[in-house]
């Protein structure tokens, strides 16, 4: 755990002990003169703090919304900052949600006989979240570092990041089988306080075709290939060292 963590948490476990003020804990204890807003990144994070969540601010200039914890209920916390040298990186994933029945393997071939080669989306066959789990589990790190590569080719500008692979998905869903998922970056890298902020949005998306169910190698009398397909967000923010050398996000 970081330094500036631990004080903070300190302070603010007093606090809800005894009442005493955050702020003057803080100023007695905290090691650095900034920090990073860090949320919990749930559904119960309040919009104005999640606002502030990857900023930087001064513990002697405190944002509207007071410091992290300051405000009743709240379970932010405050990252000590060191300027050219404090780094994260934070893809928050959206619009993640199964709206069907997940369909058994056996759903998925009598839709090949009798679909009418009618497309199917992921979620409404109720495996989106499952496929998107293996996935991000496999890729979130090297996505990451990615998007900070392109960032330090990029700075002071716009810039987009396409990005594609096929992934064998037979342990998750057997009918997806190798299936082709990529999306867009597109955000910006700009220089702050020795580092480079990146701030952007990822469009996911993932594409496959079910074909020849029983593998024989032949088209069957009624037998219609059909696409399988679905898509999905991600919000980035990030602090990341210019030099790459120095950097924990590089590909």
């Amino acid at each position: 755990m970081d330094t500036g963590s631990t004080f903070y948490k300190k302070a603010f476990d007093i606090y809800m002990r005894t009442g005493a003020p955050v702020e003057l804990s803080l100023k007695q204890s905290h090691p650095t003169t900034h920090y990073i807003w860090r949320t919990r990144n749930d559904s119960k994070v309040r919009s104005a703090h999640a606002a502030n969540d990857g900023k930087i601010f001064a513990w002697n200039n405190p944002p509207e919304t007071g410091h992290p914890g300051q405000a009743y209920g709240c379970r932010c916390r405050a990252i000590a900052y060191v300027p050219g040298v404090s780094e994260f990186m934070d893809i928050s994933l959206s619009n993640v949600n199964d709206t069907g029945p997940e369909w058994s393997s056996a759903d998925f071939v009598n839709h090949y006989f009798y679909g009418n080669a009618d497309s199917v989306a992921l979620r409404k066959v109720g495996h989106l979240e499952k496929i998107v789990a293996a996935y991000w589990k496999n890729v979130e790190g090297r996505l990451k570092g990615q998007i900070a590569d392109e960032a330090r080719k990029n700075i002071g500008q716009t810039f987009f990041y396409p990005f594609d692979n096929k992934y064998y998905m037979e342990s998750v869903v057997f009918s997806i089988g190798r299936t082709k998922i990529g999306g867009l970056f597109f955000g910006t890298s700009t220089p702050k306080n020795g580092v480079l902020e990146v701030i952007g949005e990822i469009e996911f998306y993932l594409t496959d075709k079910f074909t020849d169910p029983l593998d024989l190698g032949f088209d069957l009398p009624l037998a219609q290939v059909y696409d399988i397909f679905d898509s999905w967000n991600g919000s980035v923010r990030g602090l990341v060292q210019k030099n790459r050398t120095k950097s924990r996000f590089k590909y």
